[in-house]
């Protein structure tokens, strides 16, 4: 008899896009024809590139999300599943389909650029939710892109008690206050932090945005690290210093590893420091979806790197977190 497969501990719930990564070549003129050593197709966004680095990380992870009978479904719904995301939270409607982005990857510092298209998207509703998802999961993950259908979802992890970490880059103010009001834990880049408050540095971000929730806060700012508010005052986490070759995906990956450490019931400063080192990880390859060690393996990647706090949690990372 086959046994079970155990329930997800995570559920991530956000955009559903199919990404073609293109790193441009060093010189290159508009109009003119060019060769490219690296064309990937590969699925994409936040909340999708969040769940394949849970799993990765030895987290049992559910997506949910829209997929129809189309290649680009297909392709994304196999993506999923060969990177270890369970699909018992997929939804089907036939002609649905999922996002896709040109992603545009600058060789000399790694950075990205995306132009993506909607068109035949189907959106979460409220009414697409199954309180069943949310049984036996300790945490769901969710993006500000599936705005109606994830604060619904946002709703029913509250009614049951769970970890709600909030990925968002909305700068709309109402919007954004519904969604801080039920996170548990948010994490914003600095861009829409400023939008949001009006003030420009961490240190003034952090305490307009506490008017509006309780939720632990934090804030990403690319290679000047990150920020959390404690009852103490800011905590910093610098970036980790390692070679760039694509910026895709390292913000969802600080998201999915400070999510797979809040599991752990590890304190704020171990979750912020293995989820820039995982990070940083994810920026030395190409796209968002970089195949990731165990936890335990990564440990002994780490050692003289991170803090022999954050090493001793890691080297006894449980085999899965549930």
């Amino acid at each position: 008899m086959t046994p079970a497969t155990p329930t997800p501990a995570a559920l991530c719930s956000g955009l559903n896009v199919v990404d073609i990564l293109v790193r441009l070549p060093e010189r290159w003129q508009s109009g003119e024809k060019h060769p490219t050593e690296t064309v990937t197709l590969t699925g994409g966004a936040p909340a999708g590139n969040a769940a394949c680095v849970l799993a990765a990380l030895g987290v049992s992870t559910a997506f949910v999300g829209f997929f129809g009978e189309n290649p680009a479904s297909s392709l994304a719904r196999d993506d999923f599943q060969r990177r270890g995301v369970h699909s018992d939270c997929f939804l089907s409607e036939p002609q649905a389909r999922p996002g896709l982005a040109c992603v545009t990857i600058d060789p000399r510092n790694g950075e990205r650029t995306v132009f993506y298209n909607l068109d035949g998207y189907r959106h979460l509703r409220p009414a697409d939710l199954s309180r069943d998802w949310l049984q036996g999961r300790q945490l769901v993950l969710a993006d500000g892109y599936e705005a109606e259908g994830n604060l619904a979802l946002f709703q029913l992890a509250a009614e049951q008690g769970m970890h709600r970490v909030l990925d968002m880059e909305t700068s709309d103010r109402a919007q954004a206050q519904a969604f801080l009001r039920l996170a548990t834990d948010a994490i914003l880049p600095i861009r829409a932090a400023r939008e949001l408050t009006g003030a420009q540095e961490p240190e003034k971000i952090l305490p307009a945005l506490r008017a509006w929730t309780q939720a632990q806060l934090l804030i990403t700012d690319g290679a000047r690290g990150s920020w959390g508010l404690t009852s103490a005052g800011i905590h910093h986490q610098k970036a980790f210093s390692m070679p760039v070759v694509d910026t895709t995906g390292c913000g969802d990956a600080y998201h999915a590893a400070y999510a797979a450490a809040l599991l752990a019931g590890w304190p704020l400063p171990e979750r912020m420091e293995f989820a820039a080192y995982v990070a940083a990880l994810v920026a030395g390859a190409l796209g968002g979806r970089v195949p990731l060690p165990g936890c335990r393996a990564l440990a002994e990647k780490a050692r003289g790197v991170v803090s022999d706090r954050l090493a001793k949690a890691m080297a006894v990372w449980p085999e899965k977190v549930s």
